[in-house]
């Protein structure tokens, strides 16, 4: 497992969810791209910032540096990101 140094967490992007229905089909391509998404995989033991590992959270755009990570022998693209990068936790109605 790896551990993020200081107050950051790693993570990894997601696209943002799309609504359930609508009544109005916008293509892709007008969209308006919101905030990065993307679940916690580590935390360092600095961070205090209310969100755990699992918790999917909004990050700033452009926040934290890109890396690849092997985790349970799956290769993925991740960022480490600051404490204050995290926006806000996603939490389920």
């Amino acid at each position: 497992m790896m551990r993020p140094m200081g107050a950051r967490a790693l993570v990894k992007r997601m696209d943002a969810p799309k609504p359930a229905s609508s009544l109005i089909v916008v293509p892709d391509t007008v969209e308006e791209k919101p905030s990065q998404f993307a679940v916690v995989l580590a935390i360092g033991k600095l961070a205090q910032g209310g969100f755990d590992v699992g918790d999917t959270v909004i990050l700033k755009d452009f926040a934290g540096a890109p890396c690849e990570v092997t985790l349970d022998n799956e290769v993925m693209d991740a960022s480490v990101v600051s404490e204050d990068d995290v926006l806000a936790v996603v939490e389920d109605e």
